[in-house]
């Protein structure tokens, strides 16, 4: 008797820690669109989250279910938002390598609700965050996953979450949901907005901080009226974890790169324009190349290091009508240096390459 009163409790123990399994982000990617929550009570925001709760059970949901309407929670492991209201929830443990997780429910256009749950673990002060998006049939009483929302598939600009900082921040008032991607490096960052448009919230525009800036360096090179960038790409042409931002016009005409040291150390590193474009090499060297007239052709480049540049060098080749020849003056730095010199540095740029960026739409402010 006394050996089956062990083994039962043993087996409670196992079911009871099972119960109380939390899932990683990792298990809740794979699995969550798979899976319709049914018995759901309500639309309500603390019932929904409820549901998702129990289908894949967090440390900070639950906390959110325990404690976010406790005052004297808030100044322990989470602090919390509990909106009923306006349906929004939210619980951002303090300190590194924590949990964070938002909930909010809209109305939509066909009756039914929009339920969204952002769950982010960080590792260190990075954040690794997912989105999930629900449509609540009240009739039904079930949670069924729109895997096909835009937010769901979310693609930062640049791949590492070593180097940028995603926060995808869903509203506690309104409808807009903004996405912060952080570049550690550049000390500000690159915003995405989704607005809402009846049914869920759809991109909308992408803005970067301080671009006002960076367009006064490529207007007072080119002075070309009117030039509207809506193309972005982040490169690390040094590799030095820090990238670069690329930017360009609908048809490719103007194009220009930048390294990026933070808000007041923006440097222009190469532009293009209709008669140019951009040329690449092995060494960190990123440049520019075209026509500057009759007879003549012009290419600069810049030698990157640390994000900075490091030196640069052009190339002025004019036809000589006597010699039926291109002839070339070389610059360092804007001084005239020794053909022998110029050709040298040439040859430590290393073979050149081509660089085809994956670009994203934005707005300039």
């Amino acid at each position: 008797m006394k050996k089956f009163l062990i083994l039962s409790i043993f087996s409670c123990s196992v079911i009871l820690s099972f119960a109380q399994k939390n899932y990683t982000t990792d298990e809740i990617r794979t699995g969550w669109a798979k899976k319709t929550i049914t018995g759901v009570k309500s639309g309500n925001i603390l019932p929904l989250l409820t549901a998702f709760n129990n289908t894949w059970r967090t440390a900070p949901a639950t906390a959110i279910l325990k404690d976010g309407t406790n005052p004297a929670a808030q100044d322990n492991e989470y602090h919390f938002v509990v909106d009923t209201p306006n349906g929004f929830v939210s619980a951002g443990e303090l300190g590194d390598d924590g949990e964070d997780l938002q909930a909010c429910v809209w109305k939509r256009s066909n009756g039914h609700k929009l339920f969204a749950v952002v769950y982010t673990r960080y590792h260190g002060l990075v954040p690794h965050p997912i989105a999930l998006f629900y449509d609540y049939d009240a009739t039904k009483g079930t949670l069924t996953p729109e895997f096909n929302s835009q937010l769901v598939h979310f693609m930062g600009s640049y791949p590492d979450p070593s180097v940028d900082m995603v926060h995808i921040n869903l509203p506690q008032k309104g409808k807009d949901v903004v996405v912060s991607e952080y570049m550690m490096h550049w000390g500000f960052s690159i915003k995405q907005t989704y607005k809402w448009n009846g049914m869920e919230p759809v991109w909308s525009g992408t803005t970067i901080e301080h671009f006002d800036k960076m367009k006064k360096l490529y207007d007072a090179t080119h002075e070309i009226p009117d030039v509207k960038f809506t193309k972005l790409a982040l490169h690390d042409f040094d590799e030095d974890n820090n990238p670069e931002l690329w930017v360009s016009t609908d048809n490719g005409d103007n194009q220009a790169i930048f390294a990026i040291n933070g808000e007041n150390d923006i440097k222009m590193v190469a532009s293009t324009y209709f008669k140019t474009h951009l040329i690449f090499f092995e060494n960190n060297v990123v440049g520019s190349a075209g026509s500057c007239g009759t007879g003549c052709f012009h290419v600069d480049y810049t030698k990157l290091e640390n994000s900075r540049p490091v030196f640069r060098f052009a190339d002025q080749q004019d036809y000589n009508y006597q010699k039926e020849d291109m002839i070339s003056t070389y610059y360092k730095d804007d001084k005239k240096v020794s053909d022998a010199e110029g050709a040298r540095i040439i040859k430590s740029f290393g073979e050149a390459k081509e660089i085809t960026p994956l670009m994203h739409r934005f707005e300039a402010e």
